[in-house]
């Protein structure tokens, strides 16, 4: 097969193992196991400073130029305090010029697939510049239960798949669209598990008990719950240390509004964007990156704040190295995380997890045998988990073990690549990380 895949308009490509962001990551590890069977172009966003065309292992990339990124991303935010029918995110004028000209080299380099995450709006664009392709639509949230239901089922009609991350997603699509359900199927993320593996006997001398996060530095994922938490620990023992990894950005608040709609949950993160027009100019306009860390800062006591590292973003081998020297990660969402890459990161790496029990984190972590779960927005019981097994050092390696042994059996991105060539071909996969159960937060409406 003739494979295109597209980054989003935000998502630059490297000619290289290294990806940042998420989506941009899932879609680069796919791609370089497809590419093992098949012709891939990954289509992607480029700067002045890289190659028009390039091509790298099996892989061929063309990158476009557009100058209203900025302008995208200003409309995003203004568009954040108002209630609209979908997120911009979701609009037709939303990068339409990044996807206009994917389309039109399209139409001079046709393909069998093309392969969109996301972005849904755009499907009715490639129907009509690659008529003959197959539409492959890439959910990575769980935007499909939650934005206006003639909205998606008018531009659902486009895709001849639509490819999820979790059970937690796929399930409340097709209950959701029960007439398009045979075209939705879960295909999962991965995890390199060469890349990602634990400690060798060699590496592992005593030390602090170290607590890692890894991923966006952000109210959503919780972080100021782990710092209460850490807080609390760390009065209580002089060898932990806290490692935050990843860089500071909020989730635009109309996506954050939409898919935690009538959710209690989403009036605990309010604050966090403001709450009146000068508000929400300083925290989510001039301090996006900013406002959120120096509240994180200010929750440190100053005994404790010393013992807190935060890294921001690290090459990938230093990340490797992060997780091999950790002893538990910890991830406490306040959103539905559809999935979360660092936990299946963690796992390969033989660190067992604490993490919310929400979206399709139970699909990852085994209750008891792989990590904890603990419920959203619930500080005594995050803390609770941490300190029962920070506190017992056998059953963490135990576990540790049990996480790498599953991470190996169901995590992995050639499992995630083959099932994505069968929802191509219209074949559905079974559950994608069958035996584990699909748990839904009960909190959920």
């Amino acid at each position: 097969m003739k494979i295109a895949i597209l980054n989003q308009p935000q998502d630059p490509v490297l000619a290289d193992e290294e990806q940042r962001g998420s989506v941009a990551i899932v879609n680069w590890e796919l791609a370089r196991r497809l590419a093992e069977r098949h012709e891939v172009t990954v289509y992607a966003p480029g700067s002045r400073t890289q190659s028009a065309a390039e091509h790298w292992r099996g892989i061929d990339i063309r990158r476009t130029r557009f100058a209203a990124r900025y302008l995208h991303k200003a409309v995003q935010l203004v568009a954040g305090r108002f209630k609209g029918r979908y997120p911009y995110a979701f609009s037709p004028l939303y990068h339409r010029e990044y996807y206009t000209q994917v389309a039109r080299d399209l139409r001079r380099h046709p393909v069998d697939v093309v392969h969109i995450p996301v972005q849904l709006q755009v499907g009715d664009l490639f129907k009509r510049a690659v008529p003959r392709a197959k539409l492959a639509l890439h959910v990575h949230q769980d935007e499909l239960a939650h934005v206006d239901y003639d909205f998606l089922r008018g531009h659902l009609a486009s895709f001849d798949s639509v490819v999820t991350v979790s059970d937690f997603v796929t399930a409340r699509a097709q209950q959701r669209f029960p007439d398009l359900a045979a075209r939705m199927h879960t295909i999962g993320n991965g995890v390199d598990i060469a890349r990602f593996h634990p400690q060798t006997p060699a590496e592992s001398p005593r030390r602090p008990s170290r607590i890692l996060f890894v991923g966006r530095i952000a109210p959503d994922k919780g972080v100021h719950l782990l710092i209460q938490a850490f807080n609390r620990l760390a009065r209580e023992r002089a060898d932990l240390e806290l490692t935050l990894v990843g860089k500071a950005g909020m989730m635009p608040f109309d996506v954050l509004g939409v898919l935690l709609r009538d959710d209690p949950a989403l009036g605990s993160l309010r604050a966090f964007y403001g709450q009146s027009p000068m508000g929400w100019l300083r925290k989510e306009v001039l301090g996006q990156r900013d406002s959120y860390l120096a509240h994180l800062r200010g929750l440190l006591s100053p005994e404790v704040a010393t013992r807190v590292h935060f890294r921001g973003t690290v090459p990938l081998e230093e990340l490797t190295r992060i997780y091999r020297e950790a002893d538990l990660l910890v991830l406490p969402s306040i959103w539905q995380e559809s999935y979360g890459l660092p936990i299946a990161e963690a796992m390969a790496s033989g660190v067992p997890v604490v993490a919310s029990r929400c979206g399709g984190i139970p699909e990852l972590v085994e209750e008891g045998a792989t990590g904890r779960l603990v419920p959203r927005l619930d500080l005594d019981a995050l803390v609770s988990a941490m300190r029962e097994m920070l506190q017992d050092a056998r059953r963490l390696r135990e576990m540790g073990q049990a996480a790498r042994s599953r991470a190996e059996r169901l995590l992995t991105w050639e499992r995630s690549a083959q099932r994505l060539e069968r929802a191509y071909a219209g074949v559905g996969p079974e559950s994608a990380l069958t035996p584990a159960p699909v748990l839904i937060d009960p909190s959920l409406p």
